[in-house]
């Protein structure tokens, strides 16, 4: 055994994040889901908090898909980036829909929609089981 410190999730966890966020900003075509209505949740802010969780894959897995010069800039900067990216994509996302973005959802965005919620699903679940791991290991004493 090695005595030394993870440094941060493993790479399922940071593929967890990353596919939690693509589910979010997927979401965010044709007809939004359920719990997005029920809290009146925009578009716009599903798809920054979607860029965000990409961002935060990308830098927990360390595959970052940003250039050498701009790893250089802090952390937080990068993660604006991924969420600038996050709302130009949940924008372009009015595409899904008929009427300039506020009519019924077009077969592509139902299509997308789906995906995206098998996305965020899997990608929760892998991030959610692997806290509970982390925290049962914890109070086991296993835990470092």
């Amino acid at each position: 055994m090695s005595d030394q410190v993870p440094s941060g999730p493993p790479t399922l966890v940071a593929l967890g994040l990353a596919m939690a966020g693509a589910g979010l900003v997927g979401m965010t075509a044709g007809e939004l889901p359920g719990i997005a209505v029920q809290l009146e949740a925009p578009r716009w802010l599903m798809g920054i908090l979607g860029g965000v969780l990409i961002g935060c894959g990308a830098q927990a897995g360390g595959w970052s898909l940003t250039t050498t010069w701009i790893r250089s800039w802090p952390r937080w900067l990068e993660l604006v980036a991924y969420g600038i990216a996050g709302l130009v994509l949940a924008k372009l996302t009015d595409a899904t829909r008929a009427a300039s973005g506020e009519g019924l959802p077009l077969a592509s965005g139902v299509a997308i929609n789906g995906a995206g919620r098998i996305l965020f699903g899997i990608g929760t679940g892998i991030v959610i089981g692997w806290v509970a791991y982390e925290a049962s290991r914890g109070r086991r004493g296993g835990g470092t």
